[in-house]
């Protein structure tokens, strides 16, 4: 590897000092090639496409910071803004802090003067306090969030919250009177009406809008979380113990059936799934207090624990719990021991009470013998993962605890299917059986495979035995420490629970391979764990072995060491513990688990000594103990100086060992050994220390340390120095990490020792630094690692900021309790163990600096370690040069807290901030940085991201170091040179606006910008500024010119970003980023307490005035949201909501033409602007809308005010929809509805969006992996503002996402109501601002052509008047709305103004607002409306208002109705005091309109009540269209409404007389304004298609005088209109077959085209009529018209149709009982089903007999009825089914009241009913106006029913062509056998004699003429079928020529007889 030799060090550094000397510090940068990491080639331009965003041409530099800054200072005058001028003096804080403990005391060694070097380290590291550099400032940077606000409610009619409220208000209108007169009126604006100065008006206004503003608006629109965490760097986490998850247990009860004897219980956790134990074990006694007392040997103070605290690091889904029980030993085997406990039940016999007690005393001898002797009993397993899977999933509903972070901070490990513990309540968990240990199967693997088997069948376990007992412990997850908790080394813990009183034991978790964790406290634990022993080859009865195990600190017989932590109720430490004995096994297996404490000063003389025992459990005479010697073994501790690990075989000599003997030998002579010497002991240890390391290269490391920190022997151990670091790049990273700090404490005060010796220690120096670096790469890049979302590592940045000090070589003799402000004392006298005054090379020494004087009197002179460590920086090249800058965060984080040591330990502080550091180190710096710089531009993008970065913060540290200035011309090289670069490179966009972000993110970034500083005296290419005039300076302010950019310099860069992306070429995805930076900056302004001041606010608000300008040239490309698809702003979605203030948009409230179904003009504020094609998002849109709001409201009035005037209306007029477009982007939405709760329909806003996306591209891992497989480079960076495009081609993962199974429904509930609440106050805010700065522009009206510009203020107005507002924000701009007219009346009332008439539909709806403050300002303004209107304008405000009113009225509801009349009233109330308008007609003609008002009302309401009844909707919008005869508009699309509805229900015929009353309206209109002669006449033309279109004539003709202003403003009212109309009639006339019609309509059209000359037009009419009159003559008789029904309403439930008759027009072939099922069908449904009746007769109702509480319907089939002279002229079939009037029907009855009696007796009864209007009409039922009634008497019903019968034998047989069916029916009627007794039952009554009447006699002569007539047509008929017939028809022939014959015989001598009275009456 190449480096920089001495000689070319010294080199560099001339350069640098000769730089310095002239004052121009050139960057000393390498060249960057692109062929890899070390050789990397140029990048062709040519080969890349173009640049997203123009290069600047423009680059500036910054002012001379410090120089200006002084000059600021010298002004006294400052006053509040002194704070803007300069950095605090309490800046930076060092602080030397007391070590943060978890225990009461800390882990340390027991004997501190023994140590060995090695250990002292380690030690020191862990227990030296921490030093940390603060800036006290810093918090103040950060964004605002949404957390704590303390927002005041808003009250919005749209909230679904209002629905109580309505119901409420539904039921207390019931109870009000309809009369206008008698409503109460609302609140009334007092001196509404006085004359009042207008100024006075106006400052009033502004104080009550002025009024509890909220003070930091972006607490309502903070920035994406997101956008903050990924450019933040947040504290490091303490070094300091971490757990991942840890359960607590808490042991209730355990105990078997019968209690016989003690029982000990050992626990631990087991990993199945990796076969290993990963847990210490715990040891439980819960024996009673009597077995305890025969299980001890003597009474002591002894310590029972019962709750346990299990660490799981990497949690499985197979861990287990597993419970060993253990007994005294007694004689016998295991299953001898268990069969009383399996088969001896737990009862109350006395033969159980024998045995149990039998057992009792025999169970006492041994205990009382035998208590220190265990053997194995029992065990158990608990499926722990299960457990608490099962109760999170039924006690938690969210799932994010199931998943371990995102972002970076996501381990590799959560890719491999590990579950995460989730937080639970405790849980309680009972087993009920055990298992029988089995005597050969001790050991742990024997122990997994039983738990493996237990989970499937397996014979094995049938064949295992169990136990009943019971054990219940307690399962929590562990939130706070409990009291009384030791921790594995039985230190106690410090806790804020004081409640429990019983004991608790953290237990250790066994390191994990490949985790890795940094030591950080001192631990030094040993786990001897004995495994086998083999005595099988020794002759003699030892059958029950055990092995008894000491640490010996010597090889002196009585020196145990008493280390040997003691079980739950033994003493705390012992100095020898024994094993389980198996049972008669001569070759035992031990489970048994030795836990050691170490000494802390290790020799070669530890060591472990193990006795082997039988032991006899028959007491023996012979002996007195039951412990008989069989043999003996020793392991010594260390081998070599390094602490033994691994398993070991062991001989065992079968003799005592001579004391003292020697441990290392192998061999005693003169002992014997067991199986000739063979290794027949098997024993394990497993250290856990954090003192002494299993690498023997670290140990040679860590001495070599100490032998050079002690002896400064460094110069004569070189080479062995340099060997031992360089042997650290072979350390596994594991331990390498685990002794990570103390390995960093070494390293660098090495690096420093180093530095000293000159060339001679180059090589070690380089060496040295080679090593940190790639120990920082190796760390880096682990999968392993933590890191935080900057991909820094935990561990690292740990140590820098908390452990890291500068390295001492000298002692300090000046008080380090004046250096550190926030020192204690004992803290001091720590710290000054460990400063340095760095002594860098010796030819070098460009920052020297004196220190105190030493006895002699002479000066010291020393090197700054920052100093050193940057020349190491910059002098690396190669790999290590890439390395250094990949992970450059660490070692800037290194530069600057130890150059801010400097400055407090020298006391610099104080010091200009210019001299502060050496002129060569800012060449260093300056070097340094631009390497960085080339890197960045030149390296690959998934490289230098974190590189730009560190760059970011390493500059954003030294603003608060170093010569500012000189960091900020630092600042703009990176940026420059990132822009320029980046036409070829396009990631470095996203790079330099990251930078940005960084730096700007410093907490005195407005300082850095200079806000004091007066525009006159900036400088300029070295020239002063010309003096230039206020309206200059204003202007200044609001142009991102070059001096703006040169004075507040970091502004200017960010501007000029956001001007450069805001271009139609730039990126996407680089816009956001720029815009979310400026939205972060503004955002911390507002959050910073120190910036609360008004006028410290408004200087801040002046430097981003360009801004405005920037924005308001990006107009076009901003989007409208309420224009965006899905929004609430589509004008169909809102008007669909008559809550929605959005329905004020004039246009029909039903559907429309397509050339009226205009949209809102002011739900598109921007014309043009809007359009799809926006190239901003609307994201970006509403962020860049709410900066500018901020600007607005925090800026200097008078500032604003100047800018204004010296726009030109253009300008203007473009700004002011700037504002409209604010009103749009932040409209409020409304709380969500209680279905979108339930059904959890509702969303988050794009924050869940961005965290999804975060979590699945992360900076780590496998999501790094995906990252670099996109096609654009530093994608990873931009994704979370990617579009829905990128997004798809993205798989979700769903287990690295955090998502709910469920939501609890009040939370959520809540969670939206407080969303809702913070969209209320923002949108508020945002309203009120925007109604601040239109006061402003009306303060404008000096300016030149005003009027524009006014006129746009009130379309503002209007606009934020339609969208859903507050209260609040109501009352406000209707006050500004009343003096904005007040001032300017023309503005409204021109002719040419558009806004009139929307202003009148805008307050209406406002009028039927259910808040009465709303209501109050509404009715105030549309009075005032009206007042000033008065004298010019009156009566088209009128007709506005009636035409408003009128548009709304399908939505209104009763609702609405009763709050628009009690508007009406405050209106009335107005007129009554206004005396000013007294003596006038004003008040008359109010009243009139009111009362107009009133009737509209009525009938529209009416419409919402009959939805489901389309009748009543029909004749109701009949009723409607009337009386709005002289608005032509309005008539005609109510007509058309009304046609729509026939279509709907295929009555085309209805459909078309609508189409034509609009065009005889259309004709009249043309007729009357324009009189053009091929135009028709009015609606005389049209009266041949239906007498009914004659009513269209009535309209006024002053309608038509008005028609100047617009009124009949649509394209209908003109000839195109006209033809349209037509041709729409013409389409429907024939859908129903009114082929007549069809030509009478062409007759209209034909002079029209033949006028215009229009040939092929004529030819089409003339083609179709045709086909028209082909059609006529086809069908003449088979179209089917329709059916006439009568029917009567009767009852109080019809309401208004209550005794009501009408004629229903139906198809054709309806007939009585389809139309009368249908409606009693449809009135049930409205009625109730028992409440709904049909009266069968067709007589006359008399009400009185009905029950007044059902609805009855009368129904009778009707037919048209003709006069005589009628029928002459209808002779069609069309003539006879067209304008029809009059109708009748019969109704038979007698004299006595029936309705049927005997012939002579039976009467009939004609009904003629004359309807108001001719059918076919525009409605199908009309309404009966006359009725006329004819009584026939028996005889003349008989003659109407004879004629009626020989009319159809005579119609029948004339038909032609013949039809044969019809006239064989017709016979078969006639002449048929049974049907012939009915004529002549008739002659039989009425001529077998002469009547004694005479005024009967010409009715019986008629009847005869009758029978005579019915004779001939029945012969004539049965000649016609006998020539039609066939062959087989001959016999029916017959049998009809019999049956004729018959009939005519049997009335001959009726039809001849005469009345001689008539005959000589006649003669006379």
């Amino acid at each position: 590897m190449a480096s920089f030799t001495f000689g070319e060090r010294q080199q560099y550094l001339q350069l640098v000092s000769s730089e310095a000397a002239t004052g121009e510090l050139k960057p000393f940068v390498p060249h960057f090639r692109r062929t890899s990491l070390t050789d990397v080639q140029e990048f062709s331009p040519s080969a890349v496409p173009s640049c997203d965003i123009p290069f600047s041409p423009d680059p500036v530099d910054p002012l001379d910071f410090e120089v200006h800054i002084a000059n600021q200072m010298e002004n006294s005058e400052l006053g509040s803004l002194a704070n803007l001028v300069d950095f605090p003096k309490d800046d930076i804080e060092v602080t030397l802090s007391p070590r943060a403990y978890r225990t009461v005391n800390p882990a340390v060694p027991d004997d501190w003067n023994n140590l060995s070097p090695q250990v002292r380290s380690c030690v020191k590291t862990y227990t030296k306090n921490w030093l940390t550099i603060t800036r006290r400032y810093q918090k103040c940077s950060i964004g605002s969030r949404r957390k704590g606000l303390n927002l005041p409610h808003q009250v919005f009619e749209c909230d679904e919250s209002f629905n109580m409220e309505k119901q409420n208000f539904l039921n207390a209108v019931a109870a009000q009177a309809d009369e206008l007169e008698t409503e109460a009126p609302d609140i009334f604006i007092q001196n509404l009406l006085q004359p009042t100065d207008q100024e006075e008006v106006d400052r009033k206004n502004e104080i009550m809008r002025k009024s509890g503003r909220l003070l930091d608006l972006f607490t309502l629109f903070p920035p994406s979380d997101e956008d903050e965490a990924m450019h933040h760097r947040t504290i490091p986490p303490l070094p300091c113990e971490q757990f991942e998850q840890r359960l607590q247990i808490n042991f209730l009860e355990f105990k078997f059936e019968i209690e016989i004897e003690p029982m000990f219980l050992i626990l631990a956790l087991y990993d199945l799934k990796e076969r290993r134990k990963i847990s210490e074990n715990f040891y439980l006694d819960m024996n009673s207090e009597e077995f305890r007392d025969i299980s001890q040997s003597q009474a002591q103070s002894l310590c029972y624990f019962r709750k346990a605290i299990f660490s799981i690091t990497q949690p499985s889904s197979e861990i287990y719990l597993v419970i060993k029980v253990e007994k005294v030993l007694q004689q016998g085997s295991i299953t001898d021991c268990a069969e009383p406990y399996m088969t001896i039940k737990e009862n109350e016999t006395a033969k159980t009470k024998e045995k149990v007690g039998k057992l009792r005393f025999q169970a006492n001898s041994f205990c009382q013998r035998l208590s220190l002797y265990r053997m194995p009993f029992a065990w158990a397993a608990v499926d722990l993962m299960s457990l608490t899977f099962n109760r999170s999933s039924q006690n938690s509903l969210n799932r994010e605890s199931f998943n371990g972070g995102s972002g970076s901070e996501m381990r590799s490990r959560s890719l491999d299917n590990r579950n995460h513990i989730p937080q639970f309540g405790p849980v309680q968990h009972s087993l009920n059986m055990f298992n029988k240990q089995e005597e050969d199967k001790l050991s742990d693997e024997d122990l997994m495979k039983f738990i493996t088997d237990e989970k499937k069948p397996s014979p094995l376990l049938r064949r295992l035995r169990k136990i009943p007992g019971i054990f219940r412990f307690e399962l929590s997850t562990v939130k706070d420490t409990p009291s009384f908790c030791f921790t594995p080394d039985f230190l106690e813990l410090k806790s804020s629970n004081s409640g429990d009183t019983e004991l608790a034991l953290e237990v250790l978790e066994f390191p994990l391979p490949g985790v890795l964790t940094p030591y950080t406290i001192y631990r030094n634990l040993l786990y001897v764990y004995p495994q086998f022993f083999n005595f099988t080859n020794r002759q003699g009865s030892a059958r029950n072995i055990t092995v008894k195990i000491q640490l010996m600190g010597s090889e002196k017989v009585n020196d145990a060491l008493p280390v040997i932590f003691g079980k739950s109720g033994h003493p705390e430490y012992v100095n020898e513990l024994y094993t389980p004995v198996a049972y008669h096994s001569r070759s035992p297996f031990f489970y048994e688990e030795v836990k050691i404490k170490l000494p802390s000063s290790l020799t070669e003389g530890h060591h472990l000594l193990f006795t082997f025992y039988h032991i006899n459990c028959q007491p023996k005479q012979s002996q007195d103990s039951p412990e008989v010697p069989l043999g003996y073994s020793w392991l010594s501790i260390l081998d070599n100086g390094h602490l033994c690990c691994g398993t070991f075989e062991l001989p065992v000599n079968l003799d005592k060992p001579p004391f003292p003997y020697s441990v290392s030998s192998s061999s005693l002579p003169g002992l014997k050994r067991l199986d000739n010497r063979k290794a027949v002991f098997k024993v394990e240890l497993r250290p856990v220390s954090t003192v002494h390391t299993q690498e023997r290269t670290l140990e040679r490391f860590f001495s070599l340390c100490e032998a050079v920190g002690e002896h400064y022997s460094l110069a004569h151990q070189t080479e062995a120095v340099n060997q031992a670091v360089s042997m650290l790049r072979q350390v596994c990273l594991e331990e390498l990490v685990k002794f990570l700090n103390v390995v960093f404490d070494k390293l660098l005060p090495l690096l420093h020792l180093s530095s000293r010796m000159g060339a001679e220690g180059a090589l070690v120096s380089k060496e040295i630094f080679d090593v940190l670096v790639a120990i920082v790469d190796r760390l880096q890049n682990s999968e392993e690692v933590k890191k935080d979302s900057l991909g820094r590592s935990h561990y690292l940045a740990s140590y820098v900021h908390y452990m890291f000090n500068v390295p001492v070589l000298h002692e300090i003799r000046s008080s380090e309790s004046e250096k550190y402000a926030t020192l204690k004392p004992e803290a001091a006298t720590a710290l000054r163990r460990i400063r340095l005054r760095s002594t860098s090379d010796p030819a070098i020494q460009p920052s020297s600096l004196m220190l105190p004087k030493d006895r002699g009197g002479s000066q010291k002179h020393a090197q700054l370690f920052h100093e050193e460590l940057a020349y190491c920086i910059v002098l690396t090249n190669g790999q290590v040069r890439d390395q250094v800058y990949r992970h450059l965060w660490f070692f800037f984080e290194l530069l600057i807290k130890s150059m801010s040591q400097y400055l407090s330990d020298m006391d610099r502080w104080n010091y200009p901030v210019k001299i502060r550091f050496s002129e060569n180190f800012q060449g260093i710096v300056n070097t340094m940085v631009n390497i960085g710089t080339e890197y960045v531009k030149n390296q690959d993008a998934e490289i230098t991201e974190m590189t730009n970065l560190s760059l970011g913060f390493f500059l954003n540290d030294l603003l608060s170091l170093m010569d500012r200035g000189f960091v900020l011309r630092l600042v703009g090289h990176h940026h420059r040179e990132l822009l320029e670069k980046a036409a070829a490179r396009p990631h470095l966009h996203d790079r330099r606006i990251n930078f940005l972000r960084v730096v700007c993110s410093h907490e005195h970034f407005v300082t850095l910008n200079l806000p004091l500083a007066s525009h006159s005296k900036l400088q300029d290419d070295n020239r002063l500024l010309e003096d230039a005039t206020v309206h200059d300076c204003v202007a200044g302010m609001f142009r991102l010119s070059r001096k703006f950019r040169q004075q507040h310099f970091l502004v200017g860069l960010l501007l000029k970003e956001i001007a450069d992306v805001l271009k139609p070429d730039s990126g996407r995805l680089i816009r956001r980023e720029a815009v979310n930076l400026l939205h972060s900056l503004l955002a911390s302004h507002d959050k910073d307490p120190r910036l609360w001041n008004r006028e410290l606010k408004a200087k801040v608000a002046a430097l981003y005035l360009p801004l405005l300008g920037i924005i308001l040239t990006a107009l076009p490309q901003l989007q409208n949201l309420s224009d965006s698809e899905g929004s609430k702003s589509k004008l169909t979605a809102r008007y669909s909501n008559p809550r929605n203030a959005s329905s004020l948009i004039f246009t029909s409230p039903v559907l429309l033409t397509p050339h009226t179904a205009s949209t809102n003009r002011y739900s598109t504020p921007i014309a043009g602007f809007s359009s799809p094609n926006a190239t901003i998002t609307a994201e970006v849109t509403q962020t860049l809308l709410f900066c500018l709001l901020w600007i607005l409201k925090n800026a200097d009035e008078a500032t604003i005010k100047g800018w204004m005037q010296s726009l030109l209306t253009p300008q203007m007029l473009s700004f002011l929809e700037l504002l409209d477009l604010c009103v749009s982007n932040f409209e409020y939405e409304g709380q969500p509805s209680t279905e979108q709760v339930g059904s959890h329909v509702y969303r988050k806003s794009r924050d869940m969006k961005a965290r999804l996306e975060d979590a699945i591209f992360g900076t780590t891992g496998a999501r790094s992996e995906m990252m670099k497989r996109r096609e654009y480079p530093g994608i990873d960076r931009l994704f979370s503002r990617v579009s829905v495009g990128l997004q798809e081609k993205l798989r979700w993962r769903k287990d690295l996402t955090q998502w709910r199974q469920a939501v609890d429904k009040d939370k959520l509930k809540a969670e939206l109501q407080q969303e809702a609440l913070i969209s209320g106050n923002l949108t508020v805010e945002t309203n009120l601002i925007v109604l601040d700065t239109l006061e402003l522009v009306i303060q404008l009206s000096s300016m030149p052509d005003f009027k524009p510009v006014v006129t746009r203020v009130l379309k503002v107005l209007i606009h934020s008047l339609c969208c859903n507002q507050s209260t609040l924000y109501l009352q406000n701009c209707f006050n500004t709305q009343r003096a904005l007219i007040a001032k300017f009346p023309e503005v409204l009332f021109d002719e040419d103004s558009e806004h009139c008439m929307d202003l009148c539909l805008l307050l209406l709806q406002r009028c039927m607002s259910h808040f009465e403050s709303t209501r109050a300002q509404a009715s105030a303004s549309l009075y005032l409306v009206l007042r000033q209107s008065y004298k010019v304008h009156f009566s088209r405000m009128k007709m506005y208002i009636t035409l408003s009113l009128a548009s709304l009225a399908e939505k209104i509801s009763k609702q609405d109705e009763h709050c628009l009349q009690k508007s009406l009233g405050i209106m009335l109330t107005y007129l009554e005091t206004d005396k000013a308008m007294e003596g006038t007609s004003f008040s008359m003609q109010v009243e009139e309109l009111l009362r107009n008002l009133k009737a509209v009302l009525c009938d529209t309401v009416k419409l919402q009540a009959f939805l489901m009844d389309v009748d009543m909707q029909i004749d109701l919008m009949f009723r409607i269209a009337k009386g709005l005869q002289n608005y032509l508009d309005l008539r005609l699309m109510w007509l058309r409404n009304i046609a729509i509805k026939h279509i709907e229900r295929k009555k085309f015929a209805e459909a078309a007389h609508c189409m034509v009353h609009s065009a005889a309206l259309v004709a009249e209109y043309l007729n009357r304004v324009e009189g053009a002669v091929h135009l028709p006449m009015g609606s005389v033309n049209f009266q041949k298609i239906s007498i009914n279109i004659l009513e269209e004539s009535l309209v006024c003709d002053e309608v038509f005088s008005m028609e100047k202003e617009g009124i009949c403003s649509g394209n209908s009212f003109s000839e195109e209109g006209l033809l349209e109309l037509l041709n729409e009639a013409v389409e429907l006339f024939n859908k129903a077959e009114y082929y007549e019609a069809v030509y009478e309509i062409y007759k209209i059209i034909v002079p029209i085209a033949e006028f215009y000359r229009n040939i092929k037009k004529l030819s089409a009419i003339h083609g179709n009529l045709k086909e028209t009159f082909d059609l006529i003559l086809n069908k003449d008789s088979k179209r089917l018209f329709g059916t006439f029904f009568r029917v009567g309403f009767y009852g109080s439930l019809f309401g208004e149709l209550d005794g009501q008759e009408y004629i229903y027009k139906e198809p054709g072939i309806t007939n009585l009982v389809e139309i009368s099922a249908r409606l009693q069908e449809f009135y049930k449904k409205q009625f109730g089903k028992d409440r709904v009746e049909v009266i069968k007769e067709s007589s006359l109702v008399k009400k009185g007999n009905l029950d007044p509480s059902k609805a009855y319907l009368q129904i009778t089939y009707v037919e048209p009825y003709f006069e005589e002279y009628e029928l002459k002229n209808r002779v069609s079939h069309y003539e006879r089914n067209s304008n029809l009037r009059r109708f009748i029907y019969s109704t038979p009855y007698t004299l006595n009241g029936r309705a049927h009696g005997e012939l002579s007796q039976q009467y009939k009864r004609k009904t003629i009913l004359t309807t108001l209007h001719a059918f076919p009409y525009i409605k199908t039922r009309i309404s009966v106006i006359e009725r006329q009634e004819i009584s026939l008497r028996p005889i003349e019903a008989v003659i109407e029913d004879m004629q009626k019968k020989t009319h159809e034998l005579a119609k029948a047989t004339s038909v032609n062509p013949p039809n044969m069916k019809l006239l064989q029916m017709v016979l078969q009627g006639s002449v048929g056998t049974t049907v012939n007794q009915g004529p002549l039952e008739v002659a039989q009554v009425f001529l077998s004699e002469i009547p004694d009447d005479p005024k009967l006699f010409r009715h019986h002569n008629k009847l005869r003429i009758c029978f005579k007539e019915f004779l001939k047509r029945c012969d004539d008929a049965l000649k016609k079928n006998k020539c039609l017939i066939t062959h087989d028809q001959l016999e029916y022939q017959r049998e009809l020529e019999r049956n004729y014959e018959a009939l005519e015989h049997n009335l001959q001598p009726f039809i001849n007889r005469k009345i001689p009275h008539l005959y000589v009456m006649t003669r006379l």
